[in-house]
């Protein structure tokens, strides 16, 4: 996960503006997800290289100047090595909104920098196989950045929430809740 460019300001380095949203009051940095899904509705998991037995969906701070998709995309390719165009079967669909209960608390380096967590927010692509995606990935990092995930696995939406770290079950529910009419329909035929 790349972080934000940082902008300076007196020594310190702060999150830009446009890398944090405030939402009741607190500021939260503005985080990008790839949300991969197959014909069967399956999501794309990776399990965390730095935390063995938790998954996540491909995920990282949205830069300076960058939409969410785009963000999405990058995160993507640098932590799977994968992006529409240059893997087989694979597109970008929708954005899904963001939305406050996307947020969740995190400490360390962030509440540093002043910032209560993240605000995820998803971008959904479809991957046109139910196979294994292990032959479609690199898990090395890509475009310098380092390891992320150790494997990845097709998961039902249960097994998702409940594979991922604590912290980020709600933002995962209220994805769910928000992207599988839209997966639904996408896998309808109603593009």
């Amino acid at each position: 996960m790349a972080a934000p460019k940082i902008a300076k300001d007196g020594g310190e380095k702060v999150y830009p503006e446009e890398c944090r949203v405030e939402v009741g009051g607190l500021q939260y940095r503005r985080c990008a997800a790839a949300l991969v899904f197959n014909p069967n509705g399956d999501v794309l998991l990776g399990e965390r290289s730095d935390r063995p037995g938790s998954w996540g969906m491909p995920q990282g701070g949205i830069e300076i100047g960058e939409s969410q998709s785009a963000a999405a995309t990058r995160e993507l390719y640098e932590e799977v090595g994968m992006r529409p165009g240059d893997t087989a079967g694979l597109s970008l669909v929708a954005e899904v909104p963001a939305d406050e209960n996307f947020c969740y608390a995190a400490g360390g380096w962030l509440a540093e920098k002043g910032l209560a967590g993240q605000r995820l927010e998803f971008t959904l692509f479809h991957l046109a196989t139910t196979d294994d995606p292990t032959p479609l990935c690199n898990l090395e990092g890509m475009a310098g950045e380092s390891r992320e995930f150790t494997r990845v696995r097709w998961a039902s939406w249960d097994e998702a929430v409940s594979a991922v770290w604590e912290s980020k079950r709600g933002p995962y529910v209220r994805a769910r809740e928000l992207a599988v009419p839209v997966i639904e329909k996408y896998l309808a035929g109603e593009k």
